[in-house]
Order: C-alpha cells, then structure tokens, then sequence
C-alpha cells in the first residue's frame, strides 16, 4: 500500500497536516477480506477431516493462520446467517420474520435501520467491494452498493453457475453495481474471483474490505470441470467437484494477495454461511445439517490468517460465532458500530493472539423458525444456547401449540449430540433453558406483526 510522507518543515498547513494524519492512518490499517462459502459442510474440507475432496489452499491457509473447532454460524439458513454477519447483530433482534429464509415473509434488510460492516469499513476510511451472493434484500433486489460497498458484482439468488440465470423463473440475476451483467458461460464464482483479484490489484492509498461470499457448493449441482453442465441431481460426487473448484479460487485470490506482496497486512476470514446439505454433504463427526440447530447445521469451517500478528498453525477451540468476526473485522480496522446497533460478537484478536481469554461462560444463542406466508405460520422450530461446554437445545411441535422437547449435552464428550443428559444434569438444564428464556424475551421486546414484505412498483 502507498504511503504520504511529509517534510520536517515545521510551518505546514494544518489542512496539510490534518490529510497527512488521515492518509497516514489509513495506510498503517490492514487490508481485510471475509470469504465465504455457501453449504460447506463442516468435515468438507481436508484440515477439517474431509478424505475425499482435495482442498489445499483452504488446508494451507489453516497451516499459516488460525483454525477454529468450534466456530458458529450465526443461523442454520442462509439469509440470516449473512444478515447476522454483515450487521454483527442477532437476526432474532430485526423481527421474527428475519429467522428464516428471506423469502415472501421477511421485511429484508434496510439500510438505515440495519447498518452494516461495508457502511463502517467505508466510514473508516476503506475502499469496499461485494463480489458474490448478496441474499439479504430479495423482495425488492436491493443492491449492495445501497449498504456501503463502494462496487459489487454478484447475485441475490442461487442461480445456475453458468446461464446465471434462476432456474424456476429464468430471471437474469447477475449484477455490477445493480445493473444487470454477465459474462455468459463463465462459472459464477470464477467471476467473482476475478473481480476480488482485480480490486486487489487496483492502485490505491486506502486499504481495502472485501466480502467475497461465494455461491458454492450451493445447489443447483453443475460439474465445474463440463462447459454448461445442465443443473443434475444432488450427488456427492458433483458436490466434490463443487467444493475444489472453490478452494481453486479461493486459492487464486491468496496468490494475488501474495503477488501484491500485502499478505502481512493482510487480514483474511475463511468460514461458511451455514452447515452442509443433508445426505450429500459431510458435516462429520457433527450430527444434523443446514436447516437444523443440530451441531451439523450451524458448526461450519472458520479459518483467520494474519502473518505476523496471528499465530500460525494454531488450533482455537473456545465457542466463536459469525457475529464475532463482525466485531474482529471492525476492530481490525478502527470501526465502529452505531451506539443504537451494537455488536452481538467480541473482538477476537486478543484471543487468538494469546493477550486474553474469551470468557468462559459466554453463551452463544441460535433460533430458527418456520415463517411460511401461504399457511400464515410464523412459528419457532428450534432454539439453543451454548456455554462452555455444555449446549441446550429445544425442539418445537410447529403445529401451532408451545410445547417442546427438551436435550442437554457436554460437546467436549459427545460432539455427535448423541447422549442427551437432561434427566441426569436437571440443574444444568434448568440454567440453561432459563438462559434461553432471558435471551428469547430480550429478542422479542419489539414485536413486529407478520406480514408479507412489500414489492416496490418497477
């Protein structure tokens, strides 16, 4: 990165002195990219105990940084994990129409009343980029570019990887800046890898934040090594091909970081947006899958590499979710949340760096509801907290009544879920579900009717 220096003439201008000071600070500031995936399921990847699929870039990037065993997603479905990560905030927190996919029922996110990282990176001084699957705004097709993100090349939907366009209406939906664009025949994530690398190489004095949240593996299932594969059934062989044809580019984005000779200041996070796809994926030793609060469904990959500031090599098992890089990134980068919004996570560095302990006892919390507008069904299908290692979840009859199934179990001992020790810990279940109960009413303090999201007149 460029860098403004300044003489040891002592009559300058305070105008002068002042930019100096700016662009100074803004100089020192590392560059930070957030990669994610979409579906990629906790044992898919090589570092993570994956034996058939062949993921070196993500291997090698755990070799040289920081890799969590127990990092979250903030939800078990797409739209709200990446609502919770661009907004460092509980979903539960925007109405409860917000915990499911953002579909016909969700209000999708404002940019006023919904802040996020993109808005504080630029406010810091950041030049901001969105290359992938935005999926926060589908009702009205809102663009990135209106949440803080200086460019943004990508899609609202999951579309097919090659036509770009959606396979049930044959809507067009790849995007620059919020006008329709394509680059017909070209695997959607490679574009998306090679708008990162050319914003990376771009000239400039101003660090720079990426959200690089790549379509892959998400459905539909297209072999990336055939021109134009038609959409095909879920199988894991597909899904294989899926999954290294995106560490490939991931791969490619670290070398142009590596060729720009900027990886020292270079802060890079490498999770997933949810758990992997039932019965095609491997969420193993986990139990569950996407859509479930099982471990399966919201324990995913989460990988950070800074060289020369974070310990490489270094395995993390204290209990980290999205929302907590929310706050890294922030924090990485001297922003700062609106004091009406602020941040659900915590800063990791000091952690992860060995400066501090996270505290022991921090619950995480997760919900997931039912939102369907044709049934007029807005019910709570799951919810659970996690503290230390002990994890309580509750499991709802949708059918319209409050009744549930409690299970209690020490993840230390039983990663599988296997072992439910509600009758033998009743103490610990009783803390933890009134824990949950605190959390839940805190989330429900504001309650928002239920009504479908309004289409704004084309």
């Amino acid at each position: 990165m460029k860098r403004l220096w300044t003489t040891t003439i002592t009559l300058l201008a305070v105008s002068v002195f002042v930019t100096f000071e700016v662009d100074a600070a803004e100089a020192d500031k590392p560059n930070i990219i957030v990669i994610m995936a979409d579906d990629l399921g906790y044992g898919d990847v090589g570092c993570y105990g994956c034996s058939d699929i062949k993921t070196p870039n993500m291997d090698q990037l755990a070799k040289e940084g920081v890799r969590c065993t127990d990092g979250y997603a903030a939800f078990p479905v797409c739209s709200p994990s990446r609502a919770a990560i661009l907004t460092g905030r509980y979903p539960a927190r925007f109405g409860p129409t917000y915990e499911d996919y953002f579909g016909g029922g969700a209000l999708e996110l404002d940019p006023q009343k919904h802040p996020t990282i993109g808005q504080m990176m630029k406010d810091a001084g950041y030049r901001t980029a969105c290359f992938g699957k935005w999926n926060v705004s589908n009702a009205n097709r809102r663009r990135a570019n209106d949440f803080g993100f200086d460019t943004w090349v990508g899609l609202h939907l999951n579309h097919n990887y090659y036509t770009h366009k959606l396979e049930r209406t044959g809507e067009h939906d790849l995007y620059k800046d919020g006008k329709p664009f394509d680059r017909d025949g070209v695997w959607s994530d490679t574009i998306f890898a090679d708008e990162a690398i050319s914003f990376i190489k771009a000239e400039s004095e101003k660090p720079f934040f990426i959200y690089l949240p790549f379509q892959a593996p998400h459905s539909p299932f297209q072999d990336p090594d055939v021109p134009l594969d038609p959409p095909g059934a879920k199988k894991r062989p597909t899904l294989i091909k899926m999954i290294e044809r995106l560490d490939l580019e991931i791969g490619r984005v670290l070398k142009a970081i590596d060729d720009q000779k900027i990886a020292e200041n270079t802060l890079v996070i490498m999770t997933s947006d949810n758990g992997g796809v039932q019965d095609v994926a491997r969420n193993l030793p986990l139990s569950g899958a996407k859509q479930m609060l099982q471990e399966g469904g919201i324990r995913v990959p989460l990988i950070l590499r800074w060289p020369g500031v974070l310990p490489a090599g270094k395995e993390f098992s204290a209990p980290v979710n999205a929302m907590d890089l929310t706050a890294t990134v922030a924090a990485a980068g001297g922003a700062k949340p609106r004091p009406d919004t602020p941040f659900d996570g915590v800063d990791l560095l000091p952690a992860l760096t060995g400066k501090a302990e996270l505290q022991a006892d921090r619950p995480l919390f997760f919900r997931r509801r039912k939102v369907s507008v044709r049934q007029n069904q807005n019910v709570i299908r799951q919810s659970a907290v996690r503290q230390a290692e002990w994890k309580y979840l509750r499991t709802y009859n949708i059918r319209g009544n409050d009744k549930f199934t409690a299970a209690l179990y020490n993840l230390n001992d039983d990663i599988a879920e296997e072992k439910n020790l509600a009758a033998s810990h009743p103490e610990k279940l009783q803390a933890l579900s009134d824990l949950l109960d605190q959390w839940e009413m805190e989330m429900s303090k504001t309650a928002i009717p239920f009504v479908a999201a309004p289409r704004e007149k084309k």
